[in-house]
């Protein structure tokens, strides 16, 4: 599983969401898949730091996302461009002028 970077007081990494440092933990929130473990048995670097602005942005890509699969067309426009280009999976359609 991911591990996120962490630095040794805990305070110094990088948001993957905006590629942005993260100072202060206080502005911040930690994104984990779930683990049922209480708190003291958790690893303390399991998940990613992300600014707090950053986590509201990602959850509402997640829920565009589920939209997305709702529809059926998760595999074509979230899975197909993560292993090719985009570029080559658009047909554009020129309208008919005549």
């Amino acid at each position: 599983m991911e591990k996120s970077r962490h630095g040794d007081d805990g305070c110094s990494s990088t948001c993957p969401w905006c590629a942005e440092g993260i100072d202060h933990l206080s502005n911040s929130v930690r994104i984990a898949p779930p683990d049922r473990r209480p708190p003291e048995h958790r690893p303390d670097d399991w998940g990613w730091q992300l600014h707090t602005d950053c986590a509201a942005e990602w959850r509402e890509f997640v829920t565009h996302l589920r939209t997305i699969a709702g529809r059926g067309a998760f595999r074509t426009l979230v899975e197909g461009p993560l292993s090719g280009d985009v570029n080559d999976m658009v047909e554009w359609e020129l309208p008919d002028t005549s």
